[in-house]
């Protein structure tokens, strides 16, 4: 059962306080969030792991849910190299001055709705970056007939309908499943 901290959970006549409970008059308290656990008449709680927080600097995996003239929104499903699930899904912020280091006429020549990105998180409001090589558009659909899109060179091919898409795309477009 999940516990927070101060939640009854026995009396010390009944339990042997174990990791992270506490004894007041007799009865027996969590100290910590987390799962009680009894096993041989000791109590302990087994802590939960943290919600993973989002930082400057950390590589996060999202999805483009919306595009306007100057920016993309983009819903971050979870940081890069952490495979704790987020609390929520966190919205972030990648305008079109952080897509490339050269002049990008419009967002969907860099990012499109639904496509599935690696980005670095650029400001404590989750402002991203995909400037960097290895960051940018890691899986896509085809616009025309929603097939995924496999890449050839700098740009991504329908192997369906034989359309041609430009993206700013990762060096680890295709790799793995995000």
């Amino acid at each position: 059962m999940m516990v927070f901290p101060g939640d009854f959970l026995g009396y010390a006549e009944e339990y042997i306080a174990g990791y992270g409970i506490y004894e007041e008059d007799g009865k027996l308290f969590a100290a910590t969030a987390g799962r009680a656990v009894v096993e041989e008449k000791v109590i302990r709680i087994l802590p939960v792991k943290s919600i993973p927080e989002i930082r400057k600097n950390d590589v996060v995996i999202g999805r483009v849910v919306d595009t306007r003239n100057s920016f993309a929104m983009v819903e971050i499903a979870r940081k890069e190299g952490d495979d704790r699930a987020l609390r929520h899904y966190d919205r972030a912020f990648l305008h079109i001055s952080n897509m490339s280091d050269g002049y990008m006429k419009n967002v969907e020549d860099g990012v499109r709705y639904l496509d599935i990105i690696r980005a670095r998180v650029i400001d404590s409001n989750l402002r991203l970056s995909i400037k960097e090589r290895d960051m940018g558009v890691i899986k896509a659909i085809c616009e025309r007939c929603s097939s995924p899109l496999m890449r050839v060179k700098d740009k991504l091919k329908c192997p369906e309908c034989g359309n041609v898409e430009k993206r700013k795309v990762s060096e680890y477009y295709g790799r793995g499943e995000w």
